[in-house]
């Protein structure tokens, strides 16, 4: 092979790879995809942490070599309900186990078949499959493109398989999912790339659209919600920003907005991010309440804060304060301190599938029972420290029934001294019955659910 043309995802920019420098590109792909799918299946670690480590393990990568690698392994994951198919079942056993026996021409083939199947760039696939002697599938024809895609590649590798959609996520899932749920859109989403999605933080939204096009970036207005930013495919550090160093915009998604515009904080009021992390919803909650009053940003997780800190500093919020929470029922001076409490609780994030596809396989049925009793715990735990007449907002990054509305179902039943209050759909304004699960395709974003509950007056 001599010279060839490589087309690089993102800006379509063709470069010159010679035969010498595309090899050491393969293996570097093939280096990352193999402790990647090993972290992942062997101790459920999340991809991108893992890939962020391999990076900083392996700086001779430079930022277009980082780009092919990041979205070869993620086309990888995302289709990896179809990729896992092709494989003996020893062999799947062994990967699913953590253990990463595949040759490099295995491995090799598997990333051809994931960017075959992406189809991003196609024209980067061809060249990979040039590379590998393979003859170029023609896709067969079928009802549905990718699967019309795979059976072109079950052809070409002599594999006698079928492909079905569901194939893209564990024959478990749709049992878990409310019987009315729509599935076709749910997985059609499950391929998409989800793009990313800012929160405005800053007294003119229009003018930071306008610096960060300006800046190279894409970027659309919601028609709805005009702090949410939509950018799509974005090839720009933000954090060379001086907007972001000036605190002007976070990285939150829509979904997430949603739960923050739900909880409606008022200014001057006193509120409680029960489950703050890294603190997306508490500087929002901030920003709502025009920086007048006090978020207490908790978690039992106290290094979590530390981001949350940094990112307060620099958007100068002087409302935020934060506390580690051991988790036990708030009492004392806490108790019925709060005009509003948020639980964002932890949860089986299968709301983050776009974003996160290894978290498609890791996740295990019997899971999402000791969580919801973990959920049922926190809120009951965060909510003696709403006051009379306060507000409790409970959210999850969840799909799943069991850990959402059954979940608020229960926690009603046993404190009758709340009740669900209605609110508006912050996306269409459409009226809930104070209970909301936001799915992917009702905004291109991720997965939420969110109740509020008003806590009864004392008489």
């Amino acid at each position: 092979m001599e010279n060839h043309k490589y087309i690089n995802f993102g800006k379509r920019e063709i470069l010159e790879l010679d035969q010498k420098k595309f090899h050491s590109l393969l293996k570097s792909t093939g280096s990352a995809a193999r402790t990647v799918l090993a972290a992942v299946f062997g101790s459920r670690r999340p991809a991108d942490r893992v890939l962020s480590t391999w990076f900083r393990d392996n700086r001779r990568c430079g930022s277009r070599d980082r780009r092919f690698i990041s979205e070869s392994i993620y086309a990888l994951l995302r289709n990896w309900g179809l990729l896992r198919r092709f494989l003996p079942a020893e062999r799947l056993a062994e990967i699913e186990s953590g253990t990463i026996r595949l040759g490099r021409a295995e491995l090799d083939a598997l990333l051809f078949g994931a960017l075959y199947l992406d189809a991003h760039d196609l024209p980067t696939a061809r060249l990979l499959a040039r590379e590998l002697n393979l003859r170029w599938p023609q896709p067969l024809p079928a009802a549905e493109p990718l699967i019309g895609r795979a059976a072109a590649l079950a052809k070409l590798f002599g594999v006698p398989v079928e492909f079905h959609l569901s194939d893209l996520v564990p024959e478990w899932v749709a049992d878990a999912l409310p019987a009315d749920f729509p599935f076709d859109r749910f997985l059609a989403d499950l391929r998409r790339r989800p793009p990313m999605w800012l929160r405005a933080q800053c007294d003119d939204p229009a003018r930071l659209a306008e610096e960060l096009t300006a800046a190279g970036l894409t970027v659309h207005r919601h028609e709805r919600l005009p702090a949410a930013l939509r950018v799509n495919d974005p090839r720009v550090n933000l954090h060379t920003l001086e907007s972001f160093r000036r605190g002007d915009f976070e990285v939150q998604d829509l979904a997430s907005q949603c739960i923050g515009l739900v909880a409606a904080p008022r200014s001057g009021e006193q509120w409680l991010d029960a489950c703050a992390g890294a603190g997306g919803k508490s500087l929002q909650l901030a920003d709502l309440m025009k920086r007048r009053g006090t978020v207490v940003a908790c978690d039992v997780r106290s290094y979590k804060l530390d981001d949350l800190r940094l990112r307060a500093r620099r958007a100068g919020f002087p409302n935020i304060v934060t506390r580690e929470w051991d988790g036990k029922p708030f009492h004392g001076k806490q108790a019925g301190r709060f005009n509003g409490v948020l639980v964002d609780a932890p949860c089986s994030c299968s709301g983050v599938w776009r974003r996160n596809p290894d978290g498609r396989w890791t996740l295990h049925p019997e899971e999402l029972t000791k969580t919801a009793e973990l959920q049922q715990t926190i809120l009951a735990a965060a909510a003696p420290a709403v006051r009379p007449g306060g507000v409790l907002v409970y959210a999850t990054c969840s799909l799943f029934p069991v850990e959402n509305g059954m979940v608020v179902e229960k926690f009603l039943a046993e404190h009758p001294e709340f009740t669900l209050e209605p609110f508006a759909n912050p996306l269409t304004g459409e009226p809930t019955s104070g209970q909301l699960q936001i799915r992917s395709f009702d905004g291109d974003c991720d997965s939420m659910f969110v109740a509020r509950m008003r806590r009864k007056e004392e008489k």
